[in-house]
């Protein structure tokens, strides 16, 4: 049985969820369609994201293209908002974030969060306050994300990167490339692991490192998709990738 077959589905047909997606993005529409509930469409819309991804680059992307992007895939009528990118957060600091969630759904009308905002909920939702981040961004952006997390309660005990510059590269880690990345950067007593980047398959790793830590692993991909249901109104359960998305 698929994936997706395997949804436990309490939706209402003819839900829209919405994301808005860096130009290099080529995981979140493959993966999302393959795992959401029948009845429930994705619809995405993209920010030109120079290379090499910097916090210069990435603060451009977003101040540039972020509301006339959400202003478009308004036009479609969606549930709710993503706005897929974790690392133009990061670099801009959490008051940033919040004065970003409040821009974008107000000039759409529509429910809009952030990447970074859904990993926070998460993380609090399964009660985790000491936290291990991998990620295959720089080492200026690995940085500023520990020191967001810091700053919004966690207690940081290890982070790893792969120091990845070109923003379509940093979805080519393969599964064991992650899983390596996450042991690296991984500390005992922590109580979950952050794979951070919605550009990164993570999701593909995240039961074989529940299995093998004995603690949660949560993805940006992951985080994500379980705020959009959430936020439509759904108590999906979607098995395969981890606790957070397994359902109640």
């Amino acid at each position: 049985m698929s994936n997706s077959q395997s949804v436990v589905q309490t939706v209402a047909p003819g839900t829209r969820l919405g994301v808005i997606l860096p130009s290099v993005n080529t995981v979140v529409e493959a993966w999302y369609n393959r795992v959401i509930p029948g009845g429930v469409s994705l619809h995405t819309t993209r920010m030109l994201l120079a290379n090499p991804v910097s916090q210069e680059t990435l603060k451009r992307m977003d101040h540039e293209e972020g509301v006339a992007a959400a202003r478009r895939l308004a036009d479609c009528r969606p549930k709710v908002i993503a706005y897929g990118c974790t690392a133009s957060s990061i670099v801009q600091g959490p008051e940033y974030d919040v004065h970003l969630q409040r821009q974008l759904t107000e000039a759409t009308g529509v429910p809009c969060f952030s990447a970074v905002s859904a990993i926070v909920d998460a993380l609090r939702t399964i009660g985790a306050k000491s936290i291990c981040v991998a990620s295959p961004y720089t080492d200026a952006i690995d940085h500023a994300e520990s020191a967001f997390l810091r700053a919004v309660g966690f207690e940081v005990l290890g982070a790893a990167n792969l120091g990845i510059e070109d923003g379509f590269s940093l979805a080519a880690p393969s599964a064991s490339e992650m899983t390596d990345l996450a042991r690296r950067a991984w500390k005992p007593g922590a109580d979950a692991l952050l794979l951070s980047c919605l550009n990164m398959n993570s999701h593909e790793v995240v039961k074989s490192l529940e299995q093998e830590l004995q603690r949660p692993v949560l993805t940006s991909t992951t985080a994500t998709l379980w705020k959009l249901l959430r936020m439509a109104g759904h108590a999906v359960a979607i098995p395969g990738y981890g606790r957070l998305l397994a359902g109640p």
